[in-house]
């Protein structure tokens, strides 16, 4: 293993927050710190969002928070707007940049987000309105392809199964700036996870397409029904059985249910997987980034526990 390795930390309660920008699909699950390892404590949709950071604020211990959506942006808009993620995130550019044109023809490098995806519109319009080259300067190095994944998709392409803008959006407004106004600590932008480790809450993007490696599901076989899910439950069961992985009566039943027989039992279940790529890291068994990041990691970001670095 190659990576920053924190060692042991000393969050005593972790959350995953699988996002989306539609309320009704947002799941979460909570595990707190035992004598000798963690308990999976619930698993269930997230309430909204003022209730929710009172909950991750209101515990009264170390929390870290992972939530699923791009946090940061790539070089090509930072360079642009002159600052790092961090600093944009309180700049008097944010209100604008992040206000959506009406559709993908109606971007532009200082408002490159879109609310409608217009018939006909393709890739090649959005790198022309954007002025860029090519795909990639749309993406971070994390979202690249690494040896054990596919690419994540630009945030600013919000259409299809892997569109990340509208998520974004959603959780830099809901949660992400208000928690900073809060006094929240922001991985990897303010720090290690050991030097945030005292705050009351810390706040990292997780993914959980790369979190399944790191448990050991190695592929995922139709995690959109439920005998995919049973499957991926299994080998969960069979990572938290060697690392002293303890679960609720519920969360038990519903892994062994495979989260229900309807497709958006999906979103449980990454909620779950999320979640345990975190105790990886929390238990000092993953590093949390690569030992040498690339030099775009403090202004862009990173997904917590990815020490892969992209093939190309």
């Amino acid at each position: 293993m190659t990576g920053r390795m924190s060692g042991h930390l000393a969050f005593d309660r972790l959350v995953h927050s699988d996002w989306s920008a539609n309320a009704s699909k947002r799941w979460s699950a909570d595990a707190v710190r035992v004598s000798g390892g963690w308990r999976i404590e619930r698993i269930a949709q997230t309430p909204p969002e003022h209730a929710f950071l009172d909950e991750l604020f209101g515990h009264g211990r170390g929390t870290l928070a992972g939530f699923d959506f791009p946090i940061g942006l790539p070089l090509v808009s930072l360079d642009r707007l002159g600052c790092g993620f961090r600093e944009f995130l309180c700049s008097p550019q944010a209100p604008s940049f992040l206000e959506p044109a009406e559709t993908l023809f109606g971007v532009s490098p200082m408002q490159p987000f879109y609310r409608k995806h217009p018939a006909g519109g393709r890739r090649a319009d959005l790198l022309r309105a954007l002025e860029c080259s090519c795909f990639n300067e749309l993406l971070r190095v994390c979202d690249r392809p690494t040896p054990y994944r596919s690419r994540a998709e630009s945030i600013f392409w919000t259409v299809g199964a892997k569109q990340a803008g509208k998520a974004a959006l959603a959780g830099w407004r809901e949660i992400l700036i208000p928690a900073l106004m809060r006094g929240a600590a922001l991985w990897p932008f303010d720090g290690t996870l050991s030097d945030l480790q005292a705050n009351a809450l810390t706040v990292a993007e997780t993914y959980p397409a790369e979190a399944y490696q790191h448990i050991g599901m190695r592929r995922i076989i139709g995690k959109r029904t439920q005998a995919g899910r049973q499957q991926g439950c299994a080998a969960i069961r069979a990572w938290a059985s060697k690392q002293r992985i303890a679960f609720s009566s519920d969360v038990e039943q519903m892994m062994r249910d495979g989260f229900g027989p309807r497709a958006d039992g999906e979103d449980p279940f990454d909620a779950l997987a999320g979640l345990c790529g975190m105790i990886e890291v929390a238990c000092g068994r993953r590093a949390e980034a690569p030992v040498t990041p690339p030099l775009s990691y403090p202004r862009e970001g990173w997904i917590l526990g990815q020490i892969d670095l992209p093939t190309a």
